[in-house]
């Protein structure tokens, strides 16, 4: 199974800290070797204590044979190793299985009173007490932060309002922009870091915050937390078992944030079940499968809230599933609707997928989509097709791969599509976000959709009905195309696709664009990507489908230097008006975040998080927090206080001016 370096960590400090005398014979029961040789450390029911952490989540997400091999062999990193008898070790790892992760449901609030320094009086639910503060929920469902004053017992009202909230994952406008300009072009050099929520156990970190009425809802791997979005202090928690065995992104914990209604939140877990927890407390309300995890499907989208419906994609877009999105009933969780991404044998887009791949043909969905509320319009992407690099069994077009969708949200059904790249052979899925804008074009008004593509290019289509308006490369050795013909549809370059021999083909397999979130500011009418000037040397092989493996039917090594910006674009030329060179050795899967204070916000190659000038791409303020960045920014207003927030591998840091 696929291990990650800090699950493997954790359970070896877990395991092999206590040191304890062991049994001296081999004949003993898993029970009496955990408490000799683990407990001391771990407590009698794997919790933790001060000496060592909780031990439960790791284990149950790990093997047999890998528990064996960190008990018997010990860590790099101080774990000793605890040789012992096979007999032993085997009850020892029976008794283990047994030590299952309570579900953490939230705690329920309790009824309470406070006294305001007024003489007044609230009631309601107190979610959440510190020794400074009192978060409370009143009858109205509006919740109060008090802060305590003098002896403590009595408290006044920190305002919410003035507020903007970002209620999804995209925000509503879904363009990643927010309308606040109280951190700006002449301040932001004083920004501080405001508050730290740390996430345990939790290799890499990839929600967007939601925000909404002072209140954050976050996700780690099969956790949300409510915080105060002023202070990151906990309102409450929800958590679960991680499920062993995946090998999509979601085993190795990616969760990308939650979407929430008036009274619920709603979250996806690692093994592909839609959850909606009550808003106020964590308690979860009902849970739906959305598919089966042993046929490898998964989940780690933010599911996106439409009227009286919450619509979730899955993952398992190497893995060989076979793609859908969803739509369930917010009030009780059953499935309303399902469109398939990839069709059976008897429909008429079937005759897009020649060969032998279609049964296992992917087309996962496992980005959020956009909602058009004027027009009534979802708008999803589509995953690459399976395998990834050899399209020999799967001739054609390979419908709906590579595309983006327009459904209606009540019914599911298609309004329009457009195929970015038919036919991929570079895993070139369109999971980047489709930036909604409503904007001047070609001399008058146009509701757009905006994407800065994984093959390399920068779309502008018409969003009410599909029509590419312009098409141009994000940098210049982008080289698989030689333009679009009347219909849209892309011209191949001789030598594009992936063949036994090898293809050079630029971008790479990375992308010139991926999943992380591209930005448009209505102000500079500029549009802000990520971009990767790879390319990549592309070998299809032969490979059957397999159960617990990956379908990827070949390999993409990068060739060439690769070179990543952050930069502008006009939506209007598609030409780039200014970049910002992203150096370092570190891991930066950051997006954009735009805002009314003429400022673009994004991680960097080094672990730092830094703003740049909207409209020339300065760099005006920059701090070092040594993180590997899976996740995009966001910003919110509460308390008439704007924040900036990012997840970075540690937690979630909230940043704001002093006051």
């Amino acid at each position: 199974m696929t291990f990650s370096l800090s699950a493997a960590t954790l359970l070896a400090a877990a395991i092999g800290a206590a040191q304890s005398a062991p049994p001296d014979s081999s004949e003993v029961t898993g029970t009496m070797s955990f408490a000799t040789r683990c407990s001391v450390c771990h407590a009698g029911d794997g919790s933790g204590t001060e000496r060592g952490p909780n031990i439960l989540a790791p284990m149950a997400a790990a093997s047999d044979e890998r528990l064996a091999s960190v008990i018997t062999k010990g860590t790099e990193r101080g774990m000793p190793a605890q040789p012992m008898p096979e007999p032993e070790l085997k009850t020892l790892i029976e008794f283990l299985r047994t030590m299952k992760p309570p579900v953490r449901r939230g705690r329920r609030p309790r009824s309470g009173t406070v006294e305001l320094t007024d003489g007044s009086k609230l009631e309601g639910l107190i979610l959440g007490a510190s020794s400074f503060d009192l978060h409370l929920r009143t009858e109205d469902g509006k919740v109060h932060r008090l802060l305590r004053e003098g002896d403590g017992e009595t408290f006044t009202e920190a305002p919410i309002l003035p507020k903007k909230d970002w209620p999804s994952y995209h925000n509503d406008s879904a363009n990643r922009y927010l309308d606040a300009d109280q951190i700006h072009r002449d301040n932001v050099d004083g920004l501080t870091l405001r508050w730290m929520f740390p996430v345990l156990n939790t290799p890499r970190l990839e929600a967007t915050p939601v925000v909404v009425d002072g209140v954050m809802y976050v996700t780690g791997w099969n956790e949300a937390w409510a915080l105060d979005a002023a202070t990151g202090r906990r309102l409450w928690h929800y958590g679960q078992a991680r499920t062993s065995g995946l090998i999509s992104e979601a085993g190795g914990s990616a969760n990308r944030g939650v979407s929430v209604d008036d009274s619920r939140v709603y979250m996806v877990t690692d093994h592909a079940h839609l959850l909606a927890l009550d808003r106020w407390t964590g308690e979860k309300i009902w849970d739906a499968e959305m598919a089966d995890y042993r046929d490898q499907y998964a989940a780690t989208a933010a599911p996106l809230v439409v009227g009286d419906l919450v619509v979730s994609g899955i993952a398992g877009g190497e893995e060989g599933v076979r793609g859908f999105l969803d739509a369930y009933d917010a009030e009780t969780g059953e499935r309303a609707w399902r469109f398939w991404t990839i069709p059976t044998r008897d429909d008429p887009e079937a005759s897009t997928w020649i060969g032998s791949a279609l049964e296992h043909g992917c087309g996962a969905t496992w980005l959020t989509g956009a909602y058009d509320k004027e027009l009534d319009l979802l708008y999803w992407t589509v995953g690459n097709p399976c395998p990834d690099f050899n399209g020999a069994e799967r001739l054609g077009d390979n419908l709906y791969t590579n595309s983006v969708l327009a459904l209606r949200p009540k019914t599911g059904e298609m309004v329009w599509y457009y195929q970015f790249t038919p036919h991929d052979t570079h895993d070139w899925d369109a999971q980047q976000p489709t930036v909604l804008v409503d904007a001047e074009f070609e001399g008058r008004p146009r509701k757009l959709m905006v994407q800065s593509s994984r093959n390399g290019m920068l779309y502008v289509l018409d969003r009410t009905n599909g029509k590419v308006l312009r098409a141009t490369k994000t940098y210049d050795r982008v080289n698989w195309n030689e333009g679009l013909d009347e219909t849209g549809r892309p011209i191949f370059a001789e030598g594009q696709e992936a063949t036994p021999e090898g293809s050079i083909v630029c971008p790479g397999a990375g992308g010139g664009s991926n999943w992380q979130s591209s930005a448009y500011n209505p102000h500079t009418k500029l549009f802000y990507a990520m971009i990767s000037e790879t390319c990549a040397n592309y070998k299809a092989m032969d490979q059957e489908y397999e159960l617990g493996r990956r379908f990827f039917g070949g390999t993409a090594r990068g060739v060439g230097e690769r070179v990543r910006y952050l930069r502008a674009f006009s939506i209007e030329t598609g030409e780039k008006v200014w970049d910002f060179h992203l150096q370092g050795t570190g891991r930066n899967a950051s997006g954009t975040l735009t805002t009314a204070g003429g400022l673009v916000f994004s991680g960097e190659e080094g672990g730092g998080f830094m703003a740049l000038d909207a409209s020339t791409g300065e760099k005006l303020w920059h701090v070092d927090l040594n993180q590997s960045w899976a996740a995009s920014p966001m910003s919110y207003v509460v308390g008439g206080k704007q924040y900036v927030a990012i997840a970075g591998n540690v937690g979630f840091f909230a940043f704001g001016l002093p006051d």
